[in-house]
Order: C-alpha cells, then structure tokens, then sequence
C-alpha cells in the first residue's frame, strides 16, 4: 500500500511518508492558497497593504503547516491506536490529507471510537491554540505573522469539522460505524455507514456541479470510491473469516533450480502458464522469482543471467494454519501476488491472490443456493 512513497523521517518508531501526489501538488496547492491571501486578509480584518512577505511564500508555509497539522492529526490516530495494541506501519501524507496505516484496524467498536475521534479532536485543539493566539496577540506583532496564525488555527478547525462528516474515509465514518456496531454486527454497521456515506457523496457531487466546484467534484469522487473499498474489504473479511490457509493453498508446488537461466525460465512461464516459482537449493527454499523480476532484463541478455542473479530473498511466508484473512492482509500491504506457505522450515504449499478472490465468489454464490 502507498509504493509510491518516500519517507522523511519517523517519530515515535513509526515512519513518516510523503505520497508522490503530495509532492507534485504542493506547488499547486501553495499557489491556491496565496492567490486568496488578499481576500482572506480583508475577512480577518487584518491590513492587507501592511503585510510584507510575498503572498506565494506565506502560501506555501500556510500549506506546509497545514500539512505538519495533517502528521500531528495522524499521530494522533496512531499514538492511540498503539495503545490499544495494535501495530502501526506508517503515516502517509499526500493530496488529499494523510493516512494512519495501522496494521489491523480492530471490529472492537470501543477502540475503532477512540482511534477514529482523537484525530479530529487533535486538529480542533490545534486550531482553537493558533485562533487564541492570534487573537490575543492581534495588535502585537507583525500582520504576516496573525494572518499566518490565523489561516492555519481556522484551516485546522475546518479540518476537524470536515473529517467529522459521517462518510467513509473520514474519522466521522469510522465513528458512526463504531456507534452502529454497538447494536448489530461489524458488516451489517459497515454497510450502512457507507450507504449514509454514498448518500453525503451524491450531495457533495450535485453542489460540485451546480456551482462549477472542481474541488468539490473530485472530494465526492475521492469518497466515493474509498467508501466502496471499505463495504468491499469488510465484506470479504466477514466472507472468510473461518477459512484457514491451509484450506485454499495449493500443494502441487511447481519450484525451480536457482541455476536456471532466464531464458529457460521464461520458456517454462510459457509452457506452464506460472507468473512466480518458488527457489529451492538442497531442499530449502532461497527465494522467490516472478515476471516482474524479469522485465527489466534486457533480450540479449536472456541466456547469460541467472535466476539466483535476479530472484528475491525476502520470502513473504505464511504458516498453513494461519487466517486467510491474514494472507490477504500481507498481500495488500507487500502489494505481492503470493505467499510461501511454510511449516516446520518446510514449503508446503501456496497461496495467491487468486486463490483467495475465487474463495471469497464461491462463498457469494453459496450463500445465495
């Protein structure tokens, strides 16, 4: 999840990201933002004519802060989250916001409650801190530095606000679920805060449209499409939560020879209509080689290098005995299409995405006979 990433640093042991679409649109945003410092100025009542740092540097640090309130909101979320046991892999912050990717969110409403309304609450403690500042220091210092206070404090609070709305992939979507939860199971609770979410979604698009609000258009489409994803995930988990690995892996497992060449293994991807191999040497599994491994090798080439030059040794295992659930979680978060399945230092099997999306239509069917 979120390859397109680069960290910049951690805090707490918990890797701090900025997305590619972060990076690429700061300017842009920094930009939209100095374009409304004349206005803003006037509706704060602050004397635009006696502000002396250009508008597009104040656009940008207002947007870089926004952003470092957007991490704290976020840490927020995980300092909480670790304190209900659960594991966080990273903050990731990009175009429209951040993300907490914890690990496993927990179906415990209690703990989906907490987690979901601290990053809210940190945001609105931020903004109301910079509003009273501002406010007490109005006549004090320089106009720059109230209106850059200011902007944020309100920028924050309205981030509160928005991340309040009961629609998925908002905090205030995991909240309603984390209420609905309380008296009817977590799928049922799903399914109708996403469908409270499509109907917010349809509301945002009419005014989008209505008033020529691009912005607005694509935040409806943005939530729509994640309130989807969500209903989907939580379905599928529900759908295969008695499954084990064991279950779906398959046994017959094809394996190559690290001596292979590529051309050889290329021939016998064609032949046996695999896209991976497992990679054994005396008996132990050493790697893991798929197509992807291959493409970047050139043609000529094909007939010198050798699987053991370009396989992975960073094996994604599994043990037989574990939820399929917890497969499709590694998957996802590796953005891999299978894992080993090892017992006792053995490969006994594996396990595809495949195998688990063609479990998971079986399951659909059988549930309509």
């Amino acid at each position: 999840m979120f390859k397109k990433s680069v960290q910049i640093g951690s805090i707490s042991n918990i890797p701090i990201k900025l997305h590619i679409s972060f990076i690429l649109a700061l300017p842009f945003i920094a930009w939209i933002v100095s374009t409304n410092i004349e206005m803003m100025a006037e509706i704060m009542n602050i004397s635009y004519s006696d502000m002396v740092v250009p508008d597009y540097i104040l656009g940008l640090l207002i947007t870089l802060s926004l952003f470092i309130s957007v991490g704290l909101h976020e840490l927020g979320h995980s300092f909480v989250a670790r304190s209900r046991g659960q594991e966080i892999n990273s903050i990731t912050l990009m175009l429209l916001g951040g993300v907490a990717e914890i690990k496993e969110m927990s179906e415990d409403p209690d703990d989906e409650l907490r987690i979901s309304i601290i990053g809210p609450m940190v945001s609105l403690a931020i903004g109301l801190t910079f509003i009273f500042i501002a406010q007490i220091s109005f006549n004090i210092v320089m106009p720059d530095i109230i209106f850059f206070i200011l902007y944020l404090g309100e920028l924050n609070v309205f981030l509160a606000l928005f991340n309040l709305i009961p629609a998925f992939p908002n905090d205030g979507g995991r909240v309603l679920r984390a209420f609905l939860a309380r008296k009817r199971n977590f799928l049922s609770a799903t399914k109708i805060a996403v469908g409270i979410s499509k109907a917010i979604v349809f509301i945002f698009g009419i005014i989008g449209v209505l008033y020529g609000n691009f912005i607005l258009v694509l935040i409806a489409f943005f939530i729509y499409m994640r309130a989807n994803q969500e209903f989907q995930y939580s379905l599928i988990k529900a759908t295969l939560s008695n499954l084990k690995v064991k279950e779906l892996m398959s046994k017959d497992v094809s394996y190559i020879s690290s001596d292979l060449t590529v051309r050889e293994l290329l021939d016998k991807m064609l032949h046996h209509s695999h896209s991976g191999y497992p990679v054994m040497k005396d008996g132990k599994l050493i790697g893991c080689v798929t197509m992807e491994d291959i493409r970047t090798i050139e043609k000529d080439q094909h007939h010198n290098i050798y699987v053991d030059d370009i396989m992975s040794t960073d094996i994604k295992k599994i043990s037989p005995e574990a939820d399929v659930n917890k497969a499709l979680q590694i998957l996802l978060e590796e953005d891999i299409g299978r894992l080993m399945v090892i017992q006792e230092d053995q490969l006994v099997g594996i396990i595809t995405r495949t195998d688990i999306f063609n479990a998971f239509k079986i399951k659909q069917i059988e549930k309509k006979l």
